[in-house]
Formats: C-alpha cells, sequence, structure tokens
C-alpha cells in the first residue's frame, strides 16, 4: 500500500478535500500510482495526515466519481486503469496564475517571509549539518523520536528557561514541524479532556485558528485592547482554551502588560483551563527588556507554551516546539505511536548542535542589530514621507509595524492601489473574525525581507497613494 505525503495548505481558499483529491488525481496520472494499488483506508490516511476523515471521504468519493479510483466491498480502495496518454493534469490553477503574476509585479514586497541572505550564514550551517553526516552518521540509522530527538529537547529547555524564564524539561517538549503541526496533536488531546472550543485574539493568527476550526472547535472572538486582549468577554464565555500571542501580538503588535497576563492566569486556574502561549518573535525586542513569558509567572500548570525557530533561522527549516505542563504530557503518552515527527533527525542534530555552541545565541543578536536597523529606517520613513497621515504602533519587537491610517479610502483600497504600484501590502481586515466599525483602515508592514535599499522608496510611493 503506498504512502500519500499531499502538502496541504490550511490557508488556501480551496478546500482541504479538493486539494487532496488534486494530489491523488495527479500521481495517478503521473504514474506515481501505479494501477490497481491500494490506497490506504479512511481511518489510516485521517489518521498520518492528522485530518477529518470527511476530509478523506470527500476526496475518494470525487476519485471515484470521475473513474480515477475503484472500490472493492470490505477491501478498501484502488487506482483505477485507463489509458492516460491524452489525458494531463492541471496544475495551472487560477489562483497559482495569479499569484505567479502577482510576484512579477510586485518590487516592493510588505506581506512576505523571505529571508535576506546576509541574515543567514548557509556556510556555517553547512559546517553542523556536515558535522552530523560526517561523525554522528550512525545515528541517522535509526527511527526519528516522535518526540523529537533528545538532544535539541535538551538544548531548547536551556534556551528557553535562559532567555524566556520558562520552566521545562526534556520529557515536557514536543517538536514538530511547524506550529500547525503541533496544534493539531494539542486539538486532539483539547478533545480528549472534553475542551471543544477556543479563544482566540481578535485581529489574531489565521493558521492557527483554522487548525482548530478544521478540528471542529467552536472560535470565541475576544477582542485584543491596548494591553492585551479583553479579559471581561474572555471570562463571560464558557470557555477553558484560550490561544494569545503576549510578547508581541499579531498582527496588532501589541505586548501584554504583566497586570494583564497574571489576570489571564488567574482566569486559566479558576475555570481548570488552559492558556496557549505563542511566544512569537520574543527574542527580537528592540527597546527594553523583554517581559518574561507568560510561562514563567504559571504556578499550577495551566500554560502551554509554543515556540518556533523558523521566524529566525530561515523559512526552510522548519522546526517547532511546544511545552506541555505535566497533566497533559502524560496524555499525550498515551497515545503518541499515532504521531508521525515532520521534522528531519539531521536539522535536528545540527540544531542542537548550532545552539549547544552559542551559535544560535550569537545569530539572534546579528538579527537584532539588522533588524533595528531596519526597523528605524521604516519609521523614519514613515514619519519624514507620511507624517500626520499615519499613526505607527507595534514598533518595539517583532518584524512587522501596523499603520492607522488617517484616509478616506477604505483598507481594500488601499491595498488594490498599491498593488497598481508595485507594492504588496496586506490589512487588519484579512485576520479579523469580528468585521470593525471603525473607519480608518490599518495595514500591516512586514520588513523581514525587503531590501534595506527599497524601503525609503516604498514609503515614499505609499504616501502617495494615501
Amino acid at each position: 500500500m503506498i504512502d500519500l505525503v499531499p502538502n496541504l495548505d490550511i490557508d488556501s481558499n480551496r478546500p482541504l478535500y479538493v486539494q487532496l483529491y488534486e494530489y491523488i488525481r495527479d500521481e495517478i496520472l503521473n504514474e506515481r500510482i501505479a494501477k490497481n494499488e491500494k490506497l490506504p483506508s479512511i481511518r489510516q490516511l485521517a489518521n498520518s495526515l492528522d485530518i477529518s476523515k470527511t476530509t478523506i471521504e470527500n476526496a475518494y468519493q470525487q476519485l471515484s466519481v470521475e473513474g480515477y479510483l475503484y472500490s472493492l466491498p470490505q477491501k478498501g480502495y484502488y487506482a483505477s486503469s485507463f489509458d492516460k496518454t491524452f489525458v494531463t493534469s492541471k496544475k495551472d490553477t487560477y489562483e497559482s496564475v495569479r499569484e505567479q503574476r502577482v510576484k512579477k509585479m510586485i518590487k516592493y514586497d510588505f506581506k512576505n517571509e523571505y529571508v535576506e541572505e546576509n541574515n543567514f550564514d548557509f556556510n556555517l550551517w553547512r559546517k553542523y549539518m556536515n558535522r552530523v553526516l560526517s561523525y554522528d552518521y550512525k545515528k541517522l540509522y535509526t527511527v526519528t523520536d516522535v518526540q523529537g530527538e533528545l538532544e535539541l529537547r535538551d538544548e531548547i529547555v536551556k534556551y528557553v528557561r535562559r532567555s524566556r524564564g520558562v520552566s521545562a524539561n526534556t520529557n515536557r517538549v514536543i517538536i514538530g514541524g511547524g506550529v500547525q503541526y503541533l496544534l493539531n496533536i494539542l486539538s486532539t488531546l483539547m478533545k480528549k479532556i472534553n475542551i471543544n472550543e477556543c479563544a482566540f485574539e481578535d485581529p489574531g493568527f489565521n493558521r492557527a485558528k483554522n487548525i482548530f476550526m478544521h478540528n471542529s472547535f467552536n472560535i470565541i472572538p475576544i477582542p485584543v485592547r491596548e494591553d492585551g486582549i479583553d479579559l471581561n468577554v474572555l471570562k463571560k464565555s464558557n470557555t477553558k482554551l484560550c490561544y494569545v500571542s503576549p510578547s508581541h501580538q499579531f498582527p496588532t503588535g501589541t505586548v501584554m502588560s504583566v497586570d494583564q497576563r497574571i489576570k489571564l492566569l488567574k482566569w486559566a486556574s479558576e475555570n481548570k483551563g488552559y492558556i496557549i502561549e505563542d511566544d512569537y518573535n520574543s527574542e527580537l525586542r528592540y527597546s527594553g527588556k523583554p517581559i518574561p513569558s507568560m510561562q514563567s509567572f504559571d504556578k499550577n500548570e495551566n500554560v502551554i507554551y509554543l515556540g518556533s525557530f523558523s521566524t529566525i533561522l530561515v523559512p526552510s527549516i522548519r522546526i517547532s516546539y511546544m511545552i506541555l505542563p505535566d497533566k497533559l504530557i502524560n496524555l499525550y503518552n498515551e497515545s503518541k505511536n499515532r504521531y508521525i515527527q515532520t521534522t528531519s533527525k539531521t536539522e535536528q542534530l545540527a540544531l542542537a548542535s548550532f545552539m549547544k555552541e552559542g551559535m544560535f545565541e550569537k545569530h539572534i543578536r546579528k538579527l537584532k542589530k539588522n533588524y533595528a536597523k531596519k526597523n528605524q529606517l521604516l519609521i523614519q520613513a514613515i514619519k519624514n514621507y507620511m507624517g500626520d497621515k499615519v499613526d505607527i504602533g507595534g514598533i518595539d519587537s517583532g518584524l512587522h509595524m501596523v499603520l492607522n491610517i488617517n484616509t478616506d479610502l477604505s483598507e481594500k483600497q488601499i491595498i488594490e492601489k498599491a498593488l497598481h504600484n508595485e507594492i504588496l501590502l496586506s490589512g487588519i481586515a484579512e485576520y479579523t473574525i469580528v468585521k470593525r466599525c471603525k473607519d480608518k483602515p490599518i495595514i500591516i508592514l512586514s520588513y523581514r525581507g525587503i531590501d534595506y535599499d527599497n524601503i525609503e522608496k516604498a514609503v515614499n510611493l505609499l504616501s502617495k497613494i494615501v
């Protein structure tokens, strides 16, 4: 039986079953799935991809209707046999064609996840990868630990304790290929203790929200204020789970005050609930000392801590981690064998050595210096060219800032006009659950990948648009 490993995009406008259908169809058409080859059962594929059985059923049903699959009672689904000579897979969908056109016309990208070449030393990283392949290669003959390699979990514990005050041990750390994968695991654990809804910052991180929505959670939007989420709204709900990014809220850039953090912890303790703390970009703070993590204040084991290396290293090194309270790690251990490790063992071991020898924190210091310069240049350009037209927010940390723009134009109009002028932007509405009544648009400027030399030109052009 063949293994199916589709790259499903939870954030796409296309339903997951359509993406899965297209993937299997193309595998059959390109003969990577042989004729009459058996496919995984609905249950097996749902477990391996960590998605609902309904999604698999819908994809299989569509493939069967179109003749790509056939089923045998009590045996399962098989790839059909037919002449593929005059059949081609349609990979150039409308969405992908449009994305390609947009990319070609963009000169100033404020909505990207790219990393400038000078912000990551691939020669140094190659040294650590080669060390694993040359000296630790015997470890690569063994199965990857489903929870993550012990060496890396140990370094993560040391690092978060030192930098964020997080209390943990290696047994409580789970490593995975991206925060979304870890949230899929977490949502399964929450279901086991009868938690079926989750409060989210509004506006907030869409990818996390979509994971819980896909797992049939009821989503409760909680407005974000200047000092964090509106606790009064949270307390009126009956939820026992709340997702927050207190160190640098996305997308507003606000920092949750210590007072609000303590009140939120009290809420979790009194309600026997949990807080998911996404410590998003906490390392990148440009003024003052970082506020310690919420988990460092937690005395009753109510905080689930999330961290990621992808934004600090490069997006292609997809290594994230989740630190669970003891009571949840015990629950995880009961069913951990149903999961697979989605992160390369080679990269995990390389990163462990990279951290152990101090290279990771040295890299962070370099990033802070480079991004602080870019941050200040962007702020100064906005002040010079846009002046009273805008109020700037979220400037003290992270890799983006927000512009509250005083204009008669709508967010959508600004974004469209910017696009016609080779500038790619996003607005706050893209991340909002409950639509705002405010008249003034809020634009998000991500400066992670835009060239230093292009910042002033881009802001000058943007000032003429709004």
